[in-house]
């Protein structure tokens, strides 16, 4: 029987990268059982040191096919991993997917030197694989994975073949497991990565009684706060549904939403469900900038629909990006003083990142960018002591002035009351 090792690769630019487990590696070990073919996940993460981090590497299990997820962050140790495997069994079969192969799968096939690239949903596709190699017959180097449009049909991901409580995620001063109620994202900002893995197509939504089956079997072992990683939890058209199946359950639980999305109707249903805290992605407060981006529909709407999630007592984070095309010393000073005024509680501060697979990245010139720093694997949004990545110059200010706006952004927000990211004191 042939031995599927399916791995989470470290990141040690960032300061914990062990938060949570990584769900697309659960989900692709599950459809590998309920095909009755034996995997085992190898966690990678929390390593504090390089040489912590080599000592997984040369501890990696032995097996015959190989996959591993992959972001900008740790490609170079999944790069490292690769070389360990082809020198003590070079006959294994190696396969990469995730966000950084999906955006760029030639340049990954060939950089890595792995035998196969998944881009998008990988379940199916790996299942595809596997078994191609068991049965001795080639398959597609890079292959499109598609996601089933039945999403309940997948079946729950495979929890136990990690180790649960080793992860650090937090809620109100308990472990968090982080589930998803959707797969997808109808919008197709430009500089979010979310569209490599499906952008601006048709959302999936899984049904309440799936969801409440999930959460009732981490209830059993002993989890009462999640995270729901969906882009865009609060837009589910079947929202009122959910959150009624949700609020007898006795759970507390995060999310990320659409300022559009925040109507006093549904913040006061993500209350009463045990919802406690909604990150939302402002970017700006500039509308040129949101038109830019494609954010055009949440103009004006930042103060009430804020408003109505702080009316029902969940706490609001908020995210900005600076080095927009539009920013300047003036717009800066301006719209980050109109953010003072907003009813949020904590931020985390972006400059803009040119993540592959972006419309950014793709065509930089055409929104005036030239990039500076072509290294994906410099891109970061926080790193380890906050550091980030200033990859960008555009035609009217310099990746200089996106630093020095980056500085005096945080500082009037934190002057205003406001609490980063990192001073939460409700959830990690």
């Amino acid at each position: 029987m042939s031995k599927i090792v399916l791995i989470n690769p470290p990141s040690n630019c960032v300061d914990d990268d062990r938060l949570e487990p990584q769900l697309g590696l659960l989900y692709i070990a599950s459809v590998l059982r309920e095909n009755d073919v034996p995997v085992q996940i190898y966690e990678m993460t929390g390593c504090k040191t390089e040489s912590q981090i080599e000592r997984k590497i040369e501890d990696i299990p032995e097996g015959d096919v190989y996959g591993f997820t992959v972001y900008c962050t740790n490609y170079l140790y999944v790069k490292r991993c690769i070389n360990y495997i082809r020198s003590k069994m070079n006959k294994a079969f190696i396969v990469l997917g995730g966000p950084n192969p999906s955006a760029l799968p030639e340049f990954t096939l060939r950089d890595s030197k792995c035998d196969c690239v998944i881009t998008g949903e990988g379940e199916d596709a790996f299942l595809h694989v596997v078994n191609a190699f068991i049965d001795k017959f080639n398959s597609p180097t890079v292959i499109r994975g598609v996601g089933r449009t039945n999403v309940d049909t997948y079946p729950m991901p495979a929890w136990d073949l990690i180790d649960m409580g080793s992860y650090t995620r937090t809620l109100e001063d308990e472990q968090v497991v982080s589930i998803i109620s959707s797969r997808g994202c109808k919008y197709n900002c430009a500089h979010c990565n979310s569209v490599v893995m499906g952008g601006g197509n048709k959302v999936r939504y899984r049904s309440a009684e799936n969801i409440v089956e999930e959460i009732n079997y981490l209830k059993m072992k002993g989890f009462r706060k999640f995270r729901f990683n969906d882009d865009n939890f609060a837009g589910n058209p079947n929202l009122a549904e959910l959150l009624y199946n949700l609020k007898d359950l006795d759970i507390h639980y995060r999310i990320f939403a659409r300022i559009e999305d925040l109507t006093e109707d549904n913040c006061y249903l993500l209350a009463k469900s045990g919802c406690r805290h909604v990150s939302v992605g402002l970017e700006t407060l500039n509308p040129d900038n949101l038109r830019v981006l494609g954010k055009h529909t949440q103009v004006g709407l930042e103060k009430k629909h804020l408003y109505n999630a702080k009316k029902y007592g969940m706490v609001i984070r908020v995210y900005f990006i600076v080095g927009l095309p539009y920013d300047t010393d003036e717009t800066i000073g301006t719209y980050f003083g109109k953010a003072c005024k907003l009813p949020f509680d904590e931020f985390s501060i972006y400059p803009l990142i040119p993540y592959p697979g972006t419309m950014i990245a793709k065509e930089p010139e055409k929104f005036g960018y030239e990039v500076v720093d072509k290294d994906f694997t410099h891109y970061v949004q926080i790193g380890k002591n906050k550091s980030t990545t200033y990859a960008l110059r555009h035609k009217n200010f310099t990746e200089h002035d996106v630093k020095r706006w980056y500085d005096y952004a945080e500082g009037v927000l934190c002057s205003s009351g406001k609490l980063l990211q990192c001073q939460s004191k409700i959830t990690i």
